[in-house]
């Protein structure tokens, strides 16, 4: 039992107390008052008998009495030591009276207590066994089980307060979630960062050691420049993309949106290429409406479709063919990036946005494997999707769909 509890029935026993003491004093009140009623009417019957002695005894207690009668009355019945305070325990009617009301006092007061006691006590109890679960549960959420919640579907101030406490467990729970995951992101982010390093800077310093030891061969030292060149190159990729990725994952860009137009989007992204697919001699075809719009940020938008036709291209054989094509329907905006190239096993098919992610059927094309995930992220935030089917031998096609209902 509480302290508030026994707060709660300490007051209860005052106020009966309190309320005993006051029905003691009416009952005292009211036997007076009945003791000097009857005193009265019988000082009236005894002086009306003295005073009319031939009169019929029975006319004595049915006619009105005079203020003689009373006088009179008064009189002889004082002298016999019987008037209005006088013990009620020497006048039988008056102590009877005084008992039959006090035990129905009592009986009455009684029940009424014992009515709002047990009332009190059964919602006391209530109450602690609905807290007493309550602590349980909360006793379980700090111990590491954060998706216990208590108890709240009924009505009352208690339950308001579990609400309350819930909706606090539940955002506290995110947090803890989004802790978890950003401590995750992190971890998983050094893991890729310094495996992805390992090897560009194990070559640099083998390339380093290389040229030292050629001394004056001047052409030995040029070509392994060249190659440490490149490294620097890769590492520089690895940074530059890692950094972009981890800015979209953690919503700290702020992307700059308004309409653009599709094709002049993707002119400029295909620009980029045009010496790449002239030297391979492949071939890149745009194909779409000229007055299709797409509410983005061009910047971003732009690194993202020029990472999937940079896919593309690098997975398509010596003359083959990337088409790039754009719709508008009713609820979407799609771009299609279709190849003809080797195609996209299986195996892989799930697994093509994993940062990293390499095929083991795929060795032969360079890469970090950061160019579709990163693509992925800048689609996402724009709040579109990516799909992908592909064949083995037949070419991929890359699905980017973006909703545009509303502007955000």
């Amino acid at each position: 039992m509480g302290k508030e509890t026994r707060r709660m029935l300490c007051c209860l026993l005052a106020i009966w107390l309190a309320a005993a003491a006051g029905f003691t004093v009416l009952l005292s009140y009211m036997t007076n008052d009945y003791q000097k009623t009857m005193v009265e009417h019988d000082y009236g019957t005894a002086g009306y008998l003295v005073n009319h002695p031939d009169t019929n005894v029975a006319a004595a207690f049915t006619k009105d009495k005079t203020d003689s009668d009373l006088e009179a009355g008064r009189r002889i019945l004082k002298e016999a030591g019987y008037h209005g305070n006088a013990d009620p325990r020497l006048i039988p009617a008056v102590y009877a009276y005084r008992k039959h009301t006090a035990a129905w006092f009592a009986g009455c007061f009684f029940c009424a207590f014992l009515a709002v006691f047990l009332t009190v006590w059964i919602y006391i109890r209530k109450q602690n066994k609905a807290i007493a679960k309550a602590d349980a549960v909360i006793t379980q959420f700090l111990s590491g089980d954060t998706g216990q919640r208590i108890d709240s579907e009924e009505t009352g101030d208690w339950y308001s307060l579990f609400h309350r406490i819930n909706e606090l467990a539940a955002i506290l729970s995110a947090q803890a979630e989004h802790e978890k995951q950003t401590r995750e992101f992190l971890q998983d982010m050094i893991s890729d960062v310094s495996h992805q390093l390992k090897t560009p800077l194990a070559a640099l310093k083998m390339y380093d050691e290389i040229m030292a030891q050629e001394g004056t061969d001047r052409e030995a030292i040029h070509a392994f420049s060249q190659k440490s060149l490149r490294e620097i190159r890769r590492v520089e990729d690895v940074v530059y993309t890692l950094l972009k990725i981890a800015r979209l994952d953690a919503g700290t860009v702020r992307m700059e949106k308004a309409e653009e137009n599709m094709e002049m989007l993707l002119k400029d992204v295909t620009e980029r290429f045009e010496t790449f697919a002239t030297q391979e001699a492949k071939e890149i075809v745009l194909s779409g409406s000229s007055d299709v719009f797409l509410y983005c940020d061009a910047l971003w938008m732009s690194e993202a479709l020029g990472n999937v036709v940079k896919n593309a291209l690098e997975h398509t054989d010596r003359g083959g063919k990337v088409v790039i094509s754009w719709e508008r329907t009713p609820l979407l905006t799609n771009i299609v990036v279709e190849d003809n190239g080797t195609g996209i096993h299986q195996e892989d098919i799930h697994n093509i946005f994993k940062r990293f992610y390499r095929s083991r059927f795929s060795q032969d094309t360079h890469g970090i494997g950061l160019g579709l995930p990163l693509a992925k992220s800048i689609v996402e935030a724009h709040q579109g999707t990516v799909s992908v089917t592909s064949r083995v031998g037949k070419g991929s096609r890359f699905v980017l769909s973006f909703f545009h209902l509303t502007k955000e």
